[in-house]
């Protein structure tokens, strides 16, 4: 079955030196028909890592519609990728509508920050 637009994943996530992988939770951006197209979603990352960084959003459970954080964490805007659904550990939860909308807007606000 397909992941949906909004889900929250647990995925492997290779380190840039490509030696070692860590499982890391992501969002689902792609919209529901792509994801039924094909093999990959697009993905933002999300990090525990609360340092201050421009195009980041903060998530927590009350920012969920489905499921819980374990602990406060900020979604990256900048950090975008397409993922093979295949490799997906698993599916923990949904943000909100206006969480995606807010994702959008930062993800905009990148795009246009250099014009």
């Amino acid at each position: 079955m397909p992941f949906r637009q909004r889900d929250l994943l647990l995925v492997p996530v290779p380190f840039s030196d490509l030696t070692h992988r860590k499982v890391r939770p992501v969002v689902v951006l792609s919209n529901d028909a792509y994801n039924r197209e094909g093999p990959d979603v697009l993905v933002a990352a999300i990090t525990s890592n609360m340092a201050p960084r421009p195009y980041t959003l903060p998530l927590d459970t009350p920012q969920l519609e489905e499921g819980t954080m374990r602990r406060p964490s900020l979604i990256r805007s900048d950090k975008l990728f397409s993922i093979d659904q295949s490799i997906v550990f698993g599916r923990f939860g949904r943000v909100h509508v206006e969480t995606l909308v807010r994702i959008g807007e930062e993800i905009r606000a990148l795009l246009a920050a250099g014009m």
